[in-house]
């Protein structure tokens, strides 16, 4: 645990820079790439593009982000056990937990369910089930981006007021 100690400015960094390109990542695959995606025929004249290759091309998004979001679900576990056995923190690391359940919620079950629906063809989307399941995971999504900014913004702002400590 001593080595722990002199190793958590770089952990520390290490954590923020994960949550940070992280959440960015969220932010630009679900608030900005999203819109474009869906509204492409509507931007570019001529392209003739179904809600259903619009939907493909977006879970192909999706793809690559659950491979970030599952490493950082790892790092906020160790972090998150480290940082508690130490400090005794209580909110961060329930922000930590409910961070690794919204991830793991969004990669191992909506994305799957997802990619075996979108196998299916058009009709494997169309239909009530997979309507109902897909705005799950739009909200799961959503919280996600809100539990991940909550914990940077609450790991930064301790950082920030421990340096402050005695001055």
């Amino acid at each position: 645990m001593q080595s722990f100690f002199r190793l958590q400015p770089y952990f520390l960094v290490f954590y923020l820079l994960s949550l940070g390109i992280t959440l960015g990542a969220v932010i630009a695959s679900g608030a900005l790439s999203a819109p474009s995606i869906f509204r492409a025929p509507a931007l570019v004249p001529n392209l003739e593009m179904t809600l259903f290759q619009s939907g493909i091309l977006m879970t192909s998004i999706f793809v690559k982000l659950n491979i970030l979001l599952n490493f950082l679900a790892v790092v906020i576990l160790f972090y998150e056990i480290l940082s508690f056995r130490v400090s005794n923190a209580r909110i961060a690391p329930l922000l930590g937990l409910i961070s690794i359940v919204l991830i793991f919620l969004f990669t191992l079950y909506y994305t799957p369910y997802i990619l075996q629906a979108q196998s299916l063809g058009e009709e494997g989307i169309a239909n009530a089930t997979f309507d109902k399941l897909h705005t799950q995971s739009v909200y799961v999504f959503k919280a996600l981006m809100a539990s991940l900014c909550l914990l940077f913004i609450v790991r930064t702002l301790k950082a920030i007021n421990s340096g402050y400590k005695g001055k």
